[in-house]
């Protein structure tokens, strides 16, 4: 290939990859929420057709009523998940609302320790006084807006500013609630009719496109399937780590409040976030213990960070073994482009898609860039040429 089709192949991979992102990019801002419930239909679908198969070898066996029950046993299920969910979300964020206000006073006192903390540093008396007073004074101004309230006052004020988008999502509640009615008589319908919707799918391809199709679903299944449960595992993991530790701290009196499971949730949440990780929430809260004065709470934060670092560097490659990753820079990359395309869900979506895409790539179903040539040791043969003599 010379280097004039070379160049020919680059631009039309670009341009192909370029219009991949911006059809997805459409897809998902407009019609991604009006497909979703025939796409979960499906997805629900396909992990049915196991216990379906298992339940329907009689031949004489109602495919249709079995399919029918099964499907509404999992929905069911997943009204009770959101219902129970809400419940203990709901008393969570109460709790933990209730802990951060009773706290707030104590941040006075936190401001305090922190300036004279400051003046006895080495690093203050080698500065101008001019520069000492500024700090202390920025200080004061801090500790001051939370000793007069304002801080209730700005949040009072921002209440409004909450209630406007929470009423459009209220609004949304009955297309959310005929949106899930769809998916239930649709699983209903593909659970029966699987394999007819599955061959006509590929019939709409050639032999060799066929292939790929087969191929590609074999690796998003079972690569992409994979890695998501390993990272669900790692939550909740993570989870029950942070949860015992909070709760040993709770009963030995160095921390008080019943929001333990919450931020439990949110840190193990966190902590799958590339860069971020458990340091992010855990070793703030545990500087703040230690500078307002609670010396055993911050000792057990950091106990709880190093036990959640440790057991992590163990369970992750086992979890996460054989999966393809991408370096932290193209990580980060898509993170950023992801929040700013899709929102707060695109620190996900975005990574995920990447990853498969470089999946498919190194596969060789699908050419967008060069794959990554794996080195082998060449062995050099070494022959003895000398005439013995």
């Amino acid at each position: 290939m010379d280097k004039t089709q070379k160049r020919w192949s680059f631009i039309v991979n670009t341009l192909y990859f370029g219009l991949f992102i911006v059809a997805f990019y459409f897809f998902m801002k407009y019609a991604f929420w009006t497909v979703f419930p025939f796409l979960f239909a499906f997805l629900v679908a396909a992990v049915l057709q196991k216990p379906l198969k298992m339940l329907t070898k009689n031949e004489k066996a109602p495919k249709g009523l079995i399919s029918a029950i099964l499907s509404l046993f999992v929905f069911g299920i997943i009204i009770g998940a959101f219902v129970l969910g809400g419940i203990r979300i709901v008393y969570s964020i109460k709790d933990l609302i209730t802990y951060f206000t009773d706290r707030c006073s104590n941040l006075v006192e936190f401001f305090e320790v922190l300036k004279s903390g400051y003046l006895s540093l080495e690093i203050a008396q080698l500065l101008p006084a001019e520069a000492n007073n500024a700090i202390t004074s920025g200080i004061d101004s801090i500790s001051e807006y939370f000793a007069s309230g304002d801080v209730f006052t700005a949040l009072t004020e921002n209440v409004s500013k909450f209630i406007s988008p929470l009423g459009s999502v209220i609004s949304t509640v009955p297309n959310f609630i005929i949106g899930f009615v769809v998916s239930a008589v649709a699983t209903c319908f593909m659970t029966a009719t699987f394999d007819d919707i599955k061959d006509f799918i590929i019939r709409q391809f050639n032999e060799e496109n066929q292939y790929k199709v087969r191929r590609a679903k074999y690796i998003l299944i079972s690569s992409v399937g994979k890695m998501i449960k390993a990272y669900i595992g790692i939550i909740c993991i993570t989870t029950i780590e942070v949860f015992v530790g909070l709760s040993i701290l709770k009963l030995i009196g160095v921390l008080d409040g019943s929001h333990i499971f919450i931020i439990s949730f949110i840190i193990a949440c966190i902590d799958i976030i590339p860069v971020l990780g458990t340091g992010t929430v855990v070793l703030p809260w545990s500087v703040y213990s230690f500078v307002t004065g609670n010396i055993g709470m911050g000792i057990g934060l950091i106990v709880i960070y190093a036990v959640i670092t440790v057991i992590r560097q163990f369970i992750e490659p086992k979890l996460v073994a054989g999966q393809v990753g991408i370096s932290p820079v193209v990580t980060i990359i898509a993170m950023f482009i992801g929040i700013k395309i899709f929102g707060p869900a695109g620190i996900f979506i975005l990574p995920l898609l990447v990853i498969i895409i470089n999946l498919l790539n190194e596969e060789g179903i699908i050419h967008v860039f060069n794959k990554k040539v794996k080195k082998e040791e060449n062995t050099e043969t070494v022959i003895d040429t000398s005439e013995s003599k």
